[in-house]
């Protein structure tokens, strides 16, 4: 992603190669404390390895849209991070949306280039700088995808059901992005060391370098085909599970006004509770979407008028909560609880004067 749309500065490569060791597993509870701790850790002396590697030579044969190195040092470098629990799953959806195609055009940059440089059959030193510029902006866009898409998993891997094998087959073709660009960033290097010490850049290392650029073209061809899916997937799966949250039946529907304030009392507590590690598994869904269905059983029979607008407030947080949208439902649980401390007191039942 470019500097100016960023969400996550994860553009790291130490972050990353730690990352894709577990890339396949599913995300323990921590693990989006985990990648913001290291994130925090190794940032600035990864910006300062990046920076000072970049190469500034001007390129010899044009490339239009081609990174420069002056531009591929401009995008490697990080904005403010931004913590994904504070933004929607359909919010996290849309960045993984945008990276993940920012990686593509990225990635089909820098393997165009390379064939256009190696079309002859030489290198010059100016062309090896500037296709290290391109490899090293197309490894910080793959990366920050990577990084959003494991972000998604810890949040919403118990969640999410669609989405997961679609966000899955995307991933590895990202992690094959970035194994050829990794490859390929060692064949420059490799070259650019030859080149520096006066000798000529072997057919071989030229072809291997050709071979690892073609294998990047082709995981970005399978990652473009299957990103179509990725927007219409996410939307299918939020709206599934907000119909099955709102249709889950009462199974201990309050009897009177008091039982009636008792149950939204415990919806409320059934929702902070499940809030306290910003996100909700599906075993706290269904037990919030059964809290939700009690009181809004007893809101609409004993609750009146202002049982009607309680009990649309506790069907908007469940729908809300079910499709990923915490956040939304931290801001607005307070305003719930209030409007719950006011419903109608219990009557008192006349006692029997005494004899």
């Amino acid at each position: 992603m470019k500097t100016s749309r960023i969400i996550f500065g994860l553009a790291c490569l130490l972050i990353v190669s730690a990352l894709l060791g577990c890339a396949s597993a599913q995300p323990t509870p921590d693990a989006q404390a985990t990648i913001n701790a290291a994130v925090q850790a190794t940032i600035n002396a990864a910006v300062q390895a990046t920076t000072a590697a970049q190469p500034t030579p001007t390129q010899s044969k044009a490339t239009p849209g081609a990174p420069t190195a002056a531009t591929a040092t401009k995008a490697a470098t990080p904005a403010p991070t931004v913590n994904a629990v504070t933004m929607t799953e359909e919010e996290i959806a849309a960045l993984i949306d945008q990276a993940v195609n920012e990686a593509i055009a990225a990635t089909n940059a820098t393997t165009m280039q390379t064939a256009t440089y190696a079309a002859d059959g030489t290198l010059t030193p100016q062309e090896v700088a500037a296709l290290q510029a391109a490899v090293t902006l197309s490894q910080s866009e793959i990366n920050q995808a990577l990084a959003l898409t494991y972000a998604y998993y810890d949040l919403y891997y118990d969640l999410a059901t669609e989405t997961l094998n679609v966000l899955k087959a995307i991933e590895q073709d990202l992690n094959a992005m970035a194994t050829s660009m990794n490859s390929m960033a060692q064949s420059l290097a490799q070259i650019s060391t030859t080149l520096a010490q006066g000798q000529t850049v072997t057919p071989g290392a030229i072809a291997q370098l050709q071979s690892n650029a073609t294998k990047a073209s082709q995981a970005a061809a399978s990652a473009q085909g299957k990103t179509k899916n990725w927007n219409a997937t996410v939307q299918s799966d939020l709206n599934k599970r907000a119909t099955a949250a709102l249709a889950t039946k009462p199974t201990s529907a309050p009897t009177d006004l008091r039982g009636t304030s008792q149950s939204v009392n415990t919806y409320i507590e059934t929702v902070r509770a499940a809030l306290g590690d910003n996100k909700i598994n599906k075993t706290e869904l269904q037990s919030i979407s059964v809290a939700g269905a009690n009181a809004v059983a007893g809101l609409n029979q004993f609750g009146g008028a202002q049982g009607q607008t309680l009990a649309n407030s506790i069907n908007t947080l469940t729908k809300q909560l079910a499709r990923g949208e915490a956040p939304k439902v931290k801001s607005s649980l307070g305003a719930l609880e209030q409007s719950a401390r006011s419903l109608p007191s219990v009557p008192s039942v006349p006692q029997p004067p005494r004899k």
